[in-house]
């Protein structure tokens, strides 16, 4: 009888444990979504672009867009301003991811190509995807914002067709991934398309 009075002790005490241990997985897990990511997106999310909040991306046309105001050209080296902003008045994001890609780079995994700066008094912080310096920018807090001005450098001696791609989190269960901006071709100061590099190898 003792024995079994003891045993009896020995399996309440782990189960409380193991019950104990269950509750606590369920109210922490909630947290982390709720809270997502405020800080910015993880270098994790480089690849897919996703959050990883634990939701699906949204299926509709995004209200938000990046805008490149100078058009769909410019020349070989100079930097091409970029704005990231609400479609319309009263709506809001919270966190962005923006990549430029190289639009004829159609591989499962592109690579992002040229790097980031950073403008005074915009939301962002720079980030080092698929191993390269300021190929992205995120956000650094979770504010609610309808405008962030960002610059981009082309790589040097770029003469190719980029396109930026940037994820927008309206919430943490509210995003849109990967939406595509306008493209930029980049020409010489004369309007050509060759690539100076080829020509300088024939």
């Amino acid at each position: 009888p003792i024995h079994s009075v003891c045993n009896m002790s020995f399996l309440d005490a782990t189960l409380s444990a193991i019950v104990v241990g269950a509750l606590w997985i369920l109210i922490l897990a909630p947290v982390d979504q709720i809270h997502g990511t405020p800080t910015g997106a993880p270098i994790a999310a480089c690849e897919s672009m996703t959050p990883g909040h634990g939701y699906d991306a949204q299926n509709s046309a995004s209200p938000f867009k990046t805008e490149i105001p100078t058009g769909e050209t410019a020349f070989m080296d100079d930097p091409v301003h970029l704005e990231l902003r609400s479609l319309s008045s009263g709506t809001y994001f919270k966190g962005f991811l923006i990549m430029a890609f190289d639009k004829d780079d159609t591989s499962a995994t592109p690579k992002p190509i040229g790097t980031f700066k950073l403008i005074e008094g915009s939301d962002g912080q720079l980030m080092d995807c698929s191993g390269k310096v300021s190929t992205a920018v995120t956000h650094t807090n979770n504010v609610v914002k309808n405008l962030v001005r960002i610059d981009w450098q082309p790589p040097k001696y770029y003469m190719g067709t980029a396109i930026f791609r940037t994820t927008f989190v309206q919430d943490v269960s509210t995003y849109w991934i990967k939406t595509e901006s306008i493209s930029v071709t980049f020409v010489m100061p004369d309007g050509s398309t060759h690539d100076p590099m080829k020509a300088a190898n024939v």
